[in-house]
């Protein structure tokens, strides 16, 4: 189990299918740290959303809100280690902002900044990279039901806004992992490759007192 000061978090970040849910349950195990998943099976608009984006992405984006600010609340708040499956300000800054016209993205972002308030920054965001055609691919393999919608212009316009975010994302240490060549949900080898990328950067933020008290 790697040691780390109690009640810290690492969020696992990154776009649809690029593998962040199976690493965030790979390390629930090995670290022995309890996972906050994904709420995305939960939400009661995303099929909905998928086939009318416009008609539907201020109910879904609201519902993700909701329930991640309750999941890093409840986490922050106990004493163990934990782990987050995407975290609420990807959710906010790349999802919402993308999805939402102007109007409800003002309505949306006065509830997300309300939020933060009270939620503390997580250790380390561990951020999963990968193209858009390896992204469609990994969809695909997947096989849900729900995603069938998903085009390969949508995800390659949430890649550039992932990668917009991430260079401005300031509020804790940020690790970039390129998964292209990395097979993280079927290769043990190459899960274990990233597992020990991320080891390292904790351990090298650790070591050099960037967490803090």
């Amino acid at each position: 189990m790697i040691q780390l000061p109690s009640a810290s978090l690492v969020a696992i970040s990154g776009n649809i299918s690029v593998g962040k849910s199976t690493l965030a349950e790979i390390l629930a195990a090995r670290w022995g740290w309890e996972l906050f998943k994904e709420p995305e099976i939960s939400n009661p608009y995303l099929a909905d959303y998928y086939r009318q984006p416009h008609r539907w992405g201020f109910h879904s984006q609201m519902f993700f809100l909701l329930e991640r600010y309750k999941g890093h609340l409840k986490l922050q708040q106990q004493e163990g280690n934990a782990l987050l499956d995407r975290s609420i300000y990807e959710d906010a800054e790349v999802f919402a902002f993308s999805i939402l016209s102007p109007r409800d993205w003002r309505t949306y972002r006065n509830y997300y900044y309300f939020s933060l308030r009270r939620l503390q920054p997580p250790r380390l965001v561990v951020y999963l990279q990968a193209s858009p055609d390896v992204l469609l691919s990994r969809l695909r393999l997947r096989g849900r039901q729900y995603e069938r919608e998903v085009t390969l212009d949508y995800l390659n316009r949430l890649n550039i806004r992932y990668d917009q975010w991430a260079g401005r994302f300031r509020r804790c240490p940020l690790l970039r992992v390129e998964t292209d060549r990395l097979d993280v949900v079927r290769s043990g080898r190459d899960m274990e490759q990233v597992v020990m990328e991320i080891e390292e950067a904790l351990h090298r933020q650790e070591s050099h007192s960037l967490f803090g008290p």
